[in-house]
């Protein structure tokens, strides 16, 4: 991270007033709530459908009451799980000292009272940190699961698979004919989990419990792989004493945003608070949330509310009370696959964040399982069977894209890969995503039994095993068996759209390959392979990697160096007895043109000029990812564009125009958690763009503005890009529930309209430099026109 103070941690006051904090600032207002009950008057249907469009469509929160009524009380109690559970040892966090300990479930039960006690009485007089003991992410009872799979709807439960029957909200009305059956009996309807597709031991189980007191919290963060995530109160402690102990009622505040400013709430977190929202370390203060730039979504949550979160939306929880127990889980739909695969796991890589959903492993699986189904589409038409279709085709578009990036090059064909069974198991040694199919291992780097594998995105930013080249591919598909599958459900989309008179092409893989205008991930891998010098492990050697000087401190000039003179020598021979530079083997260093100095194969060379720039400056200085410089052949620089930003062409201001960084790169030390093996060779992570940014003074209040503005306004026309004619759920008002007195009018009388409160922008975003009650890192403002303090009793970090 950056260096210097960022905005701290600041507990939320017990005595806080949900009300009064939603109407101190307009971009705060309360998620739209509906009751269990209104949704039994209407067909389920419809039900679906302003699921869909409200929390995936329309990326908003939506909370469904009136749960507690239908949940078997003494199942999900305390009672119960002291006398089933009680003697399961789990592992509880520690938020203080962020480590885990392991008590038994009735111990922890029995010291919630304490602990609550002792964060009230902390905060109030101002004593040390109190404790924060969170019981979070342990697997849910299987009583509890059985429970909740017969009264919460079945597209929103944990790994569904098809329609089934329940009795929870919606059971009983629906104006759909019965969903058509396969000959084994199977609904030919989509799943509401696509989890669900992947073999059973490649699923990555998610339902899981969190129990928690006063104090505890959940850091900003969004659920893994841009996932739908539900989350049910079941119980919580309602004030009465226990024990002759102090009971305080038990709820939790959630802080929720939309999935369109997702860009939008990662920059304020950036140039804002200084923290890097990726890394989900920093719980955010309620003043950070009053004077954001964008919409907060708030809900009190108490037993009964199921929240539901909108995939990519920024969420952040604090418990209250001396009890909460809620149970969560996610849901992968075609929605969040192109999600997962167009931004989260590059972020998710970014930060080596494991990825255990499997995403491409549910594309494929999921095709397997559909075409199965379609294989005995019905005569007759039924919505689900249209659905399912929309889906396939969907998930068709995304595995031809996966297809297309593992693609080897079109000249000479590569080495024959090492074919490796697919299990599901292979993950990158660097960044831990999970890996689908191609990827390159060392033979040299073997640390006993375990190889050293890495992803194509990662070899191509220059992430590898200190070897760096002469690795070796592996692939867990024979690729003829991919391109079989692939022409096999072309033809079944191909087929139904010409008996439907759709007119909708899908060419032959091989016509798509051949149409691509830009290097595919493999084929980048293989010219790197090729470029990049091999590095013998065994030896006592450093590898040779990016240096410091395309670090903030350069700025484009080199630094001075005072020459050694000989003085045995006569003053007559000063001249030519100066050091002269060492000498380097021919083609092993080239001239970055920002930072003066680099190994030949770190540079990238301009197609139109004699010009090179090292891959660490395009990303810091011109926000161009590795992977984007190497995609062509012919790559016209910066210089040639007219857009350098080094101090060389600076002084030529009548001819450039120098580009001007777009985001604030914090920096985060990858190595820290990647294999010990590792090693980057062309991107130092750890390295910001701070620095870079000040010069440009891109750091002060109106440039920031621009950005936030700027962000906002692409929020705003996607949400314009929406598709309205979709049916739009209808309902009445005796559908709008009740939320601490605040009632929600004509709010889903059209879900199309529900944006809620507009913002001033202009307002807001100003309020958001003015001084205010946060502490914002010293090293993100150029003067004192941007400074803010900090209640010192709240500290900083």
């Amino acid at each position: 991270m950056s260096s210097g103070a960022r905005a701290a941690f600041a507990a939320f006051p017990t005595n806080l007033d949900i009300r009064d904090f939603v109407n101190s600032k307009e971009n705060i207002v309360f998620a739209t709530r509906i009751t269990c009950d209104s949704i039994d008057e209407y067909p389920l249907e419809e039900f679906e459908n302003l699921i869909y469009t409200h929390v995936i469509r329309l990326g908003k929160p939506l909370v469904i009451e009136g749960f507690e009524d239908r949940l078997n009380q003494n199942l999900f109690s305390v009672d119960w799980l002291r006398k089933y559970k009680g003697g399961q040892r789990e592992e509880c966090r520690d938020l203080v000292t962020q480590q885990n300990t392991k008590f038994s479930i009735t111990h922890y039960l029995n010291s919630m009272s304490t602990l609550t006690e002792g964060n009230v009485v902390s905060r109030r007089e101002r004593r040390t940190e109190p404790q924060r003991i969170y019981l979070k992410d342990i697997d849910c009872p299987e009583e509890w699961h059985k429970s909740l799979e017969t009264i919460i709807p079945p597209f929103l439960f944990y790994f569904n698979e098809s329609p089934k029957a329940y009795a929870g909200p919606g059971s009983k009305y629906t104006e759909l004919p019965p969903c058509p059956r396969t000959a084994e009996n199977m609904p030919i309807a989509k799943a509401g989990d696509l989890m669900s597709s992947l073999p059973e031991e490649m699923r990555a189980k998610n339902l899981m419990c969190y129990i928690g007191h006063e104090g505890t919290y959940t850091a900003a963060h969004q659920e893994m792989c841009g996932t739908l995530s539900q989350n049910l109160m079941v119980e919580a402690s309602d004030g009465t004493p226990e024990g002759n102990k102090t009971v305080r009622p038990g709820s939790s505040i959630w802080l929720m945003t939309e999935t369109h400013e997702r860009p939008l709430v990662s920059e304020y977190w950036r140039s804002f608070l200084g923290h890097d929202l990726d890394l989900e370390n920093h719980f955010a203060q309620l003043e950070a949330w009053k004077k954001a730039p964008f919409t907060t979504y708030v809900v009190e949550q108490t037993p009964g509310d199921l929240v539901l979160v909108p995939p990519l939306s920024v969420q952040q929880v604090w418990n209250r009370g001396t009890r909460t127990m809620k149970v969560a889980w996610n849901r992968t739909t075609v929605e969040t696959l192109r999600w997962a695969l167009d931004e989260e796991l590059s972020r998710a890589r970014a930060v080596c964040r494991e990825e255990s959903y499997k995403n491409k492993a549910i594309i494929y699986y999921s095709l397997e399982k559909y075409s199965k189904l379609l294989e005995q589409d019905p005569k007759q038409n039924h919505p689900s069977v249209d659905a399912l279709w929309d889906d396939f085709e969907y998930l068709f578009k995304m595995f031809t894209d996966i297809l297309l990036s593992e693609s080897f090059s079109t000249g000479p064909p590569a080495k024959k890969a090492e074919y490796l069974e697919f299990t599901s198991d292979v993950t990158c040694s660097y960044c831990r995503c999970n890996i689908f199919n191609r990827f390159l291992t060392c033979g040299a780097c073997v640390d006993g039994e375990e190889t050293y594998d890495i992803c194509m995105d990662c070899y191509v930013f220059g992430r590898s095993c200190k070897c760096i080249s002469k690795l070796k591919w592996v692939e867990q598909f024979h690729w003829k068996d991919l391109e079989a599958r692939h022409e096999k459900w072309r033809l079944q989309i191909m087929a139904r759209n010409e008996k439907e008179g759709y007119g909708m092409d899908h060419p032959v893989f091989s016509a798509v390959r051949a149409s691509m205008t830009r290097k595919s991930v493999a084929e980048i891998c293989q010219e790197q392979l090729r470029v990049r010098p091999w590095v013998d492990c065994n030896k006592e050697v450093k590898p040779t990697t990016p240096s410091d000087s395309e670090s903030e401190e350069v700025h484009g000039r080199r630094s001075a160096k005072r020459r050694k003179t000989n003085n045995n020598n006569n003053n007559n021979n000063n001249a030519k007895t100066k050091d002269k530079p060492v000498k380097k083997k021919p083609g092993e260093m080239g001239r970055c043109h920002t930072c003066k100095s680099r190994p030949i194969w770190t540079l990238k060379h301009c197609s139109t000029c004699d010009s090179q720039y090292c891959y660490g400056c395009l990303f810091r200085l011109f926000d161009l990812p590795p992977e984007q410089a190497m995609q062509f052949s012919v790559w016209e620089c910066p210089k040639c564009k007219k857009i350098c930003s080094c101090a060389g062409c600076n002084k030529k201001a009548n001819m450039m125009e120098p580009y001007m960084p777009q985001k604030i790169l914090l920096g985060h030390d990858t190595l820290k958690v990647a294999d010990e093996r590792s090693v980057e060779s062309l991107v130092d992570l750890r390295q910001s763009n701070v620095g870079w940014m000040k010069k440009f003074q891109r750091i002060k209040p109106h440039f920031i503005q621009q950005r936030l503005d700027k962000l906002k306004r692409d929020a705003e026309k996607a949400r314009e890009a929406l598709d309205e004619t979709r049916d739009i759920f209808q309902v009445d008002e005796k559908i709008i529930a009740e939320q601490n007195g605040a009632h929600f009018d004509d709010a889903l009388a059209n879900v199309a309209q529900m944006n809620g409160p507009q913002m001033n922008d202009d307002s807001i975003v100003r309020e958001v430099y003015e001084p205010n009650d946060l502490l914002v890192d010293p090293s993100l403002r150029l003067d004192d026109t941007f400074v803010a303090t900090l209640d010192p009793a709240l500290g900083c970090v």
